[in-house]
């Protein structure tokens, strides 16, 4: 009798032990829940994904509401909507949903889990990339630290022949480790990469070795430029939409008029900076504007980012050292994309998206072919004028 007294003693022990245990459980998954719920109410989350071909990158910006709503705006290269679709928490897993008549469908079926309170990580099958939680003041220090560091890369390699060496020839085969373990997929970022990479280490060589007075240097100098477009162009056609079309001619205009490659030299100065004399200040202006309107049809989620790459080398070849842009092109782009594929996550959480719709898009293309349509005319015309002078001499 006292045997089965102690037995049954034992068991509501366990039982009562049990219940608190659960109590505690279920009290910490509600604390648990709840963290996650004030990370994302109200909040801002961004993320990037590498497109199919034919799309270019997609940017995706959600937008929490106090309910269980939320603003999700998807920009790719043909695509500018914002819908609102409905989520749902399950624990350490956010869910996204959308309703008949919605035409953003990219969530269904997904999962998002946090990896912590900053980041989530979106997986829908063998398909998958990471959101970041979204400060306003920080992607906007971010965007200056692009700028300024960026210039202060291009004047390093100008006074500093080492750091080249370092830069150009040593970490892009070092890095590959770091840069393979990221989940960077899309075929035109690892093009863009090694040949910018390429370019700055073929200008080191033309700086400072007799490669320099070689015709062939001075022409894969050129060639770099012409290809770097080329590739570019090819994307933007391979888009098929008008405003790609337009800038993608503005891209041919570009390449066809690039002269006097073969005075392309080192400077005798300390730096012995690599100079293209015939490259002039509107050829310069045109392609800016090609290229920012290539980067924001194509990558919405980096027009920001790239338009700061694209004035770190304006701003130094117009107003420290002209003649000077392709090689501060080659140096802050390549800089870039290490910076970039070294830590993705600084790009990727801290987008200022740029305003962008259907009819901005369009604008933006027709802009940079009619820049790029003006320079191609007073490019032959002056062409023209100085046959017609020789004819008549």
């Amino acid at each position: 009798m006292q045997l089965g007294f102690r037995r049954l003693f034992s068991a509501m022990i366990a039982l009562v032990l049990i219940g608190f245990t659960t109590l505690a459980t279920a009290a910490t998954d509600i604390d648990a829940t709840q963290t996650r719920v004030d990370d994302i109410k109200g909040k801002v989350w961004q993320g990037t994904r590498d497109g199919k071909p034919g799309e270019g990158s997609l940017f995706y910006r959600l937008e929490f509401g106090d309910s269980n709503q939320v603003d999700v705006l998807k920009q790719s290269g043909g695509f500018n909507k914002t819908e609102q679709l409905t989520w749902s928490l399950h624990g350490e897993l956010l869910t996204i949903t959308s309703a008949d008549g919605n035409e953003i469908k990219d969530f269904d079926g997904a999962t998002m889990a946090f990896v912590d309170s900053e980041e989530m990580r979106f997986t829908l099958g063998d398909d998958g990339f990471n959101f970041h939680k979204w400060y306003q003041n920080r992607a906007y220090l971010h965007v200056l630290f692009v700028l300024f560091g960026l210039m202060a890369l291009n004047e390093l390699c100008r006074r500093y022949k080492w750091s080249n060496h370092i830069l150009w020839f040593v970490l892009p085969i070092a890095l590959i480790p770091l840069w393979s373990s990221y989940e960077i997929s899309y075929w035109f970022k690892w093009v863009k990469l090694y040949s910018v990479v390429g370019a700055a280490a073929l200008f080191t060589l033309i700086r400072f070795t007799k490669i320099g007075d070689m015709k062939w240097a001075k022409f894969g100098a050129a060639a770099f430029l012409a290809i770097n477009i080329s590739e570019a162009v090819m994307q933007d056609f391979s888009m098929g939409n008008a405003a790609n079309i337009l800038n993608a001619i503005g891209g041919v205009l570009s390449i066809i008029t690039l002269a006097g490659w073969a005075k392309i030299h080192a400077d005798k100065t300390k730096e012995q900076d690599m100079i293209w004399p015939a490259m002039t200040t509107f050829w310069i202006v045109a392609y800016d504007v090609w290229n920012i309107v290539f980067v924001y049809l194509n990558f919405p989620g980096s027009a920001t980012a790239q338009f700061m790459v694209l004035v770190a080398a304006t701003l130094p070849a117009l107003f420290i050292k002209k003649g000077t842009w392709l090689q501060a092109r080659a140096f802050t782009l390549a800089g870039s994309f290490m910076y970039y594929f070294s830590c993705p996550f600084m790009y990727e959480s801290n987008v200022v998206p740029l305003p962008r719709n259907d009819d901005l898009m369009f604008a933006a293309g027709m802009a940079s072919f009619l820049i790029n349509s003006a320079y191609a005319f007073v490019f032959f015309g002056g062409k023209w004028k100085q046959r017609q002078v020789a004819q008549t001499a």
